[in-house]
């Protein structure tokens, strides 16, 4: 390695990256507390075991215990977003593939948000005004602020470690369950599917949990940077989701 070299690695960081650095641990930190927090997951996900009363207003009388399944795959969808948030904040440098993977879905939260307005009949306009502010106030500015912003449009910086074996296995079938999720919750409910009222809104769970294993499986496939770190999080969430599912079918 030249000295050059050497001299540019070990130059500190200038004071504006610094800052935009602690700035990104910040929002992504607090984001990560209004998913596990504010929103319950630290509660939800504990459904397949525990029944919880349902306090939210949905306009029409709701029964938790039929919607237990699928109030299940939303806490483990935002619950993932949530743990993403926490690495991210504690180890915001080098994670590329989790940033652009946070980014994606976080960006997907807000724009379903619409979708369960327009299933369930709520103020439409209310719920276009939430979702650009929540793409405003929370999306922009975890990409403006992120470490490795420039690659994000290309889902990370590029890694020379790339899955092999039974993992790189493991992560197509990742990809395909999560396809198969999404596309077939969405037919389903398009058929007339339902659980207990035409206004009810699991379908967005199954969508979400669906494109968390579908883009975080290709992340890892496509060997972006921090691709380990991301398969950790889904490897939990997997683990979750079948746990859970045996529980509430034994249950």
């Amino acid at each position: 390695m030249s000295l050059s070299a050497e001299a540019f690695q070990s130059a500190p960081a200038s004071p504006t990256r610094v800052r935009r650095h602690i700035a990104f641990r910040i929002i992504v930190a607090a984001i990560a507390l209004l998913l596990i927090v504010g929103f319950g997951v630290w509660l939800s996900i504990l459904t397949p075991w525990v029944s919880f009363a349902d306090t939210t207003d949905h306009g029409w009388t709701r029964t938790p215990e039929l919607h237990r399944t699928a109030d299940t795959v939303s806490a483990a969808a935002m619950g993932a977003v949530g743990a993403a948030g926490i690495v991210l904040a504690v180890l915001p440098r080098r994670r590329s593939a989790l940033t652009a993977w946070f980014v994606a879905m976080l960006a997907a939260l807000g724009i379903t948000s619409v979708v369960s307005s327009v299933i369930q009949g709520h103020d439409l306009v209310g719920a276009a005004i939430f979702a650009v502010g929540w793409l405003a106030l929370l999306v922009v500015p975890t990409v403006l602020l992120a470490p490795d912003r420039r690659s994000l449009p290309a889902g990370g910086v590029a890694s020379e470690d790339r899955p092999r074996g039974l993992l790189l296995a493991a992560l197509w079938a990742l990809v395909v369950a999560g396809a198969l999720i999404a596309v077939g919750a969405i037919v389903w409910r398009l058929a007339g599917g339902i659980t207990e009222n035409p206004r009810e809104d699991d379908v967005i769970g199954f969508v979400l949990l669906g494109l968390a294993f579908a883009l975080g499986g290709a992340q890892c496939l496509r060997a972006r940077e921090s691709w380990r770190t991301l398969a950790i999080i889904l490897a939990a969430v997997t683990a979750y989701t079948v746990v859970a599912g045996v529980s509430l079918a034994l249950g």
